[in-house]
Formats: structure tokens, C-alpha cells, sequence
């Protein structure tokens, strides 16, 4: 803007402006405008508010692209975006009539990359790795897949958002952030991952009692078709919330209240698998969090006592969720006719990489909707990250996989500390998510915000000033273990 704008007085304002992006005072501003539309959408299911509520906060976050160039002012805004487009299943037709609009949008982004102009770099730890990836990703299918499957939009978008477009994003990142005086990159980066938390968690809460009536028929749990990505945002953004612990107690409780609304999303991933994030969460900060620790271990016992006494109608409640989640096991073991459709897609990935082993189908695939025809717009999923690698990128994208999985968990393990294992913790529950959905192969917003994680380590690393936790060792000496002497 400085280019632009000359007077004092018109910097000043547009500094104040850039300040208030970044408030605290914005974010819950968001919040509120993200509800009114969350609202709306489930008392008029019919109504489309969540198609203009996409358009309106899509809007919201170009005017931030407009006034700064600081990636923390698009963070909050792009994710209530998502969180409420989310909702538009099957709105391809509904976002194509008025794509029009994205006209602004595009001239704002591109005004921003010229006025905030930034040299890129390849210096980041992830570039090579990610290189690799990329190179996978274009040679998936490559000799099988039909020419139509592989330029198809989504077939295109996807090895663009996995492969070369995520690197020029993770390019665009690490030269963008860096350790300033204006506030702590890992404090702004909780901030925002709690804030995003509590508004997926409102989101479930406001959908139960707006729907208060069904919930009443069913007696407990009823059918949410968000509740996937729901459960992956909160998952994602669960360990944020012991790591503001440390600095605000009562934000502790804030992990528990993501958890309660994982389960009430009826997602089955979620209810597994943020099980086990909340023990490891919770572990981790019983083990280092010395001043609370006591109270996380009255909490857990309180709430753990709870759950015994009222097990019976707690298990009444979510039958819905556990119903199914044994008939996909017992479909995994046994089998049958009526196998359901996800495991039917992991046993044709499994099909499809014997058949296919050096480089896979291709993302653009569709041999398997003979499985689940997938909607407009969106890919033939295995719904399995390793089987969805495998059968898509055959050998050449396990290698390159494995490697860039590798290259991650040693950058995020070369200084242990309590930002450092929130961010494994963050990434390790999206990984088991991926277990049973797309999740991180999704380029927005999940491997994108994997993307920043790994940027703001990288940054926090050697800028921000932190407290290494002696991990082992303070295990070791928990479990009573003595280390071997030399």
C-alpha cells in the first residue's frame, strides 16, 4: 500500500487497519458473522445461506489479502471459509452460476503479490522433499489412465494442490513469515488454531439444538454430512488448546469441549481416533505442564468417574456412531454382500496398485465408481492415505511419501519443545484421520495448514526463544525406568 498511498495520514490508517486484522477483537467479529450463516443454514437447509456465507467470507478474506501481506491476517478468515463451505455438499452447479464473482478475488490476490512482493525461496528443509512429491504426483497413472480422467478439473486441481502448487506455496510461506517485534508466531498461530476450534465445536453444538427435535427422535446422535471434515478441523486444532494452557489455564477445558463436539458429530474417524488424541494430549502435558498437573489429573479423574456412573445412557446416546463403527469392522474382517463402500475401496486399492504398481491409476481414475458415483467436481477417493498413495502413485509415490513423511517428523523432532510436539501431535491425529479419509490429501485447508506448521517450526527453530523439554528422559523417570549404563 505504501506504494500507493504517499500522505502520512493514509499510512497511519492503513497501519491501524493492519492492526486490527490481526486483533484478537477481529477474530471473535469473524466468529459472529461465521455463526449468523452456520445459523441460518441449519434452520433453512434449503435455503443455500452457506453458498453466500462461502461468498461473503471469501470476501472478508480478500479485503485482509487487500490491506496486508502478512499470511496470520488470511489465515482466520480463509478458515471460516472453509469451515462454512464445508457445509455446500454437491454445490458445484450452485458455485459455477456465480463464478463470476471470483473476478475481484483473483485481481485482489494478484495485487497483493505485486504490492507485498516478496523474493521466494527454496531454502526451507521441506523444498526437496516436496520436489519429490511433486514429481510423483504428475507421473500418477502415467501409461494407464485415459487422457480425459488425467486433464479433468479436479484431477488437475489435486496434483496442482499436492504436488508443484503446495511447493510454490510452502515457497511463498517461508518467505513470507518471519520472527518480528509485533507479536510470537507460535502465540498467534495457537490463537488462531483454538479460535478455529471453538467455532467448529459451536457449529456442532448450534446444529443439535436448532435440531433439537430430531435429536429427541433419534435419542441421541442423528446424521450430520459434515461431520468428517468437522471432526479433522477439531482434531487438528485439539493440542493448540493445552499449549494455550500454559499460558491461560482455564483454556485446558477447551480440549475437552472439542472432543464432546467430535463425538457428537457421529463421525466415526472422530470418535476413534480423537480418543486417542485426547490420552496423548493430555499425557504429554501431565508429563511437562509441572503447574497443572494436578489439576489435569483431578479433571480426567472427575470426568472419568463421570463416564463410568452415566456409561449406560452415554452408550445409549452415541449408538448410532458405535453401530457403525462395527459394521465397518465387521464388513473389514468378515465381508459379505453388503460390504459397506469404504471398505469395498480399500480392497480395490489394494486391486488397483497389484495391477498397476509402478505408477498407479492417476488421481483422475474413475474405474471405481462402479463402488460410490462421487459427485460433480470431486475425485474417485480411496478414502485410506497409504492405499489412496499406493493405488494412485504406485511404487515411485510410496518412495516419494515415505520420504517427505520421514523429512517432516525430523524437522519436527529436532528441538524438542512444547510448540514442536503440539505441532506432532496436530499432525500425527491428521494422519490417523487420513487413515479413513482423504484428509492431508486434501490441499485445502489440511495440508496447507500442515504446510504452515512445518514453516512456523522451521522459523520458531532458530528465531522465537523456547525451552527444550527433556522428552525421554522425563518419561523414563514417570515409568520408573532407570537408563542402561555404558
Amino acid at each position: 500500500m505504501e506504494y500507493i498511498f504517499k500522505s502520512d495520514r493514509s499510512l497511519k490508517v492503513i497501519e491501524k487497519v493492519r492492526e486490527f486484522i490481526l486483533s484478537e477483537q477481529w477474530m471473535w467479529i469473524l466468529f459472529c458473522i461465521a455463526a449468523i450463516f452456520a445459523c441460518l443454514h441449519s434452520y433453512f437447509p434449503d435455503e443455500k445461506f452457506q453458498i453466500w456465507g462461502t461468498v461473503v467470507l471469501a470476501y472478508i478474506t480478500g479485503f485482509c489479502f487487500l490491506f496486508s501481506g502478512d499470511i496470520f491476517a488470511m489465515l482466520i478468515p480463509t478458515l471460516f471459509t472453509y469451515l462454512i463451505a464445508m457445509r455446500c455438499y454437491n454445490s458445484l452447479e450452485d458455485f459455477m452460476s456465480i463464478a463470476w464473482l471470483l473476478v475481484p478475488l483473483i485481481a485482489i490476490i494478484l495485487f497483493n503479490l505485486v504490492v507485498y512482493r516478496k523474493r521466494i525461496t527454496a531454502k526451507g528443509s521441506q523444498f526437496l522433499p516436496m520436489l519429490i512429491v511433486s514429481f510423483s504426483v504428475i507421473l500418477g497413472g502415467i501409461g494407464f489412465i485415459s487422457p480425459k480422467e488425467y486433464f479433468a478439473g479436479s484431477s488437475i486441481y489435486h496434483m496442482l494442490g499436492m504436488g508443484f502448487g503446495m511447493l510454490l506455496v510452502y515457497c511463498f510461506f517461508f518467505s513470507k513469515i518471519d520472527i518480528n517485534d509485533k507479536y510470537s508466531l507460535i502465540d498467534k498461530l495457537t490463537e488462531v488454531m483454538v479460535v478455529v476450534g471453538l467455532f467448529a465445536s459451536f457449529m456442532v453444538f448450534a446444529h443439535y439444538l436448532i435440531n433439537i427435535n430430531t435429536v429427541m427422535d433419534k435419542g441421541g446422535i442423528f446424521f450430520i454430512r459434515w461431520r468428517n471434515n468437522a471432526s479433522t478441523i477439531l482434531m487438528i486444532t485439539m493440542p493448540f488448546t493445552f499449549l494455550m494452557a500454559n499460558k491461560r489455564p482455564h483454556t485446558s477445558i477447551f480440549g475437552f469441549i472439542f472432543f464432546l463436539a467430535m463425538l457428537l458429530t457421529g463421525s466415526r474417524g472422530g470418535m476413534v481416533f480423537g480418543s486417542i488424541e485426547l490420552v496423548m494430549c493430555i499425557g504429554m502435558f501431565v508429563l511437562y505442564d509441572k503447574r497443572r498437573r494436578l489439576a489435569y489429573v483431578i479433571i480426567c479423574a472427575c470426568l472419568l468417574f463421570g463416564v463410568l456412573i452415566f456409561l449406560p445412557q452415554i452408550t445409549q446416546f452415541l449408538n448410532y456412531t458405535i453401530k457403525r463403527l462395527f459394521n465397518v469392522l465387521n464388513d473389514f474382517l468378515l465381508g459379505g454382500p453388503d460390504t459397506e463402500t469404504r471398505v469395498r475401496h480399500y480392497a480395490r486399492g489394494v486391486e488397483d496398485f497389484i495391477n498397476h504398481p509402478a505408477f498407479g491409476t492417476g488421481l483422475g481414475y474413475m474405474g471405481n465408481r462402479d463402488i460410490f458415483k462421487n459427485k460433480a467436481g470431486a475425485l474417485c477417493w480411496y478414502h485410506c492415505e497409504p492405499i489412496q498413495i499406493a493405488a494412485s502413485f504406485g511404487v515411485v509415490g510410496i518412495v516419494a511419501f515415505v520420504y517427505q513423511f520421514i523429512k517432516r517428523l525430523l524437522l519436527i523432532w529436532k528441538k524438542a519443545t512444547l510448540f514442536n510436539m503440539t505441532i506432532f501431535l496436530s499432525y500425527l491425529s491428521l494422519e490417523m484421520m487420513s487413515l479413513v479419509n482423504p484428509g492431508i490429501l486434501c490441499p485445502v485447508p489440511y495440508l496447507m495448514l500442515i504446510t504452515l506448521f512445518l514453516v512456523v517450526v522451521e522459523k520458531c527453530d532458530h528465531g522465537e526463544k523456547q525451552v527444550k523439554i527433556p522428552i525421554f528422559k522425563k518419561t523414563r523417570k514417570i515409568l520408573g525406568i532407570k537408563k542402561k549404563a555404558k
